[in-house]
């Protein structure tokens, strides 16, 4: 039976300024799809700044690191205003009221959530996640405010790791099991974009959809020739080293899964991690764009 939630240890930073299966795969495909940023594109800054600039009421970030020199000195400025500012992460944050979360898996969901909505993706609240790392942000509207703000509180105040409706939980669910069956669904293609890639089934899962003809293609960074399925080779691989590649995203046939979550064993059952599925047309076709520019090397 899948577990209800998962209990954290959280240590307080600084409160004082100092100078198996969840029911997603069909159902968003109906909903409105997020915005997507990519860094690609340009530099992710001012759209996470707008957006926290935005806030009125509260502003959660939760993030592996949250050190941007432009996003600390707004977050002051909206906790000197009177917004509720709290951070979540691994390192330690000074001058706004922070948690770091002690457990020996890794506080690697990156997300920020006010009243007006939700920024979630690959990117780390840094100036190599927003500016000069290869990384991806969704904007989800309102409507997933309250399912992410809950998400945080109960981590923020109890320690505990608990379900968010549409979307895929580390260490809570069975994530791996989850990728694997979407891979195995798959009967046209299977591309993978993903920094860190060290998951075994997952390789041998696409060695056999390569040899049932999909079309099996994978994207990863140079990080990638450390990893121990490295030496076992792949027939259609690309190495990004221009940049760091921070991405984490899948497409199987339609199906688009992004998010935090690296297919390793520490992403798969130990770190806080999160994945969005959608079968949304446009936003399969923005990953797709992303895609087809990183494979033909621009």
């Amino acid at each position: 039976m899948k577990a209800t939630n998962v209990t954290r240890v959280l240590i307080i930073l600084s409160l004082i300024p100092t100078t198996l299966l969840l029911v997603i795969t069909a159902s968003n495909v109906y909903e409105r799809a997020p915005k997507a940023y990519f860094t690609l594109d340009g530099s992710l800054e001012d759209a996470v700044l707008d957006f926290i600039r935005s806030s009125r009421e509260f502003i959660y970030i939760s993030a592996l690191h949250v050190d941007h020199p432009a996003v600390l000195d707004t977050l002051k400025e909206l906790r000197a205003r009177g917004v509720d500012v709290r951070v979540v992460t691994e390192k330690p944050v000074l001058g706004v009221p922070s948690k770091i979360d002690a457990e020996k898996g890794l506080h690697h969901v990156k997300f920020a959530v006010n009243e007006r909505g939700v920024l979630f993706g690959s990117a780390n609240f840094s100036v190599s996640g927003l500016r000069n790392s290869l990384n991806d942000v969704l904007s989800f509207d309102e409507r997933y405010s309250e399912r992410f703000k809950t998400f945080f509180l109960n981590l923020w105040n109890h320690g505990k790791i608990t379900e968010i409706p549409g979307f895929t939980v580390s260490p809570l669910d069975d994530v791996e099991g989850y990728v694997l069956r979407v891979l195995q669904s798959a009967r046209r293609r299977v591309w993978i974009c993903m920094y860190a890639f060290t998951d075994q089934e997952v390789m041998a899962t696409l060695k056999l959809k390569e040899s049932q003809g999909l079309d099996v293609r994978v994207i990863t960074d140079r990080w990638f020739k450390r990893s121990p399925i490295y030496k076992y080779g792949f027939g259609h691989l690309k190495i990004i080293s221009s940049k760091l590649l921070h991405h984490k995203f899948i497409l199987a046939d339609d199906t688009l899964l992004t998010g935090s979550t690296n297919y390793t064993e520490t992403g798969f059952h130990r770190n806080v991690e999160m994945i969005y599925t959608s079968k949304n047309p446009r936003l399969v076709g923005e990953y797709e764009r992303i895609f087809k520019l990183l494979w033909s090397g621009h």
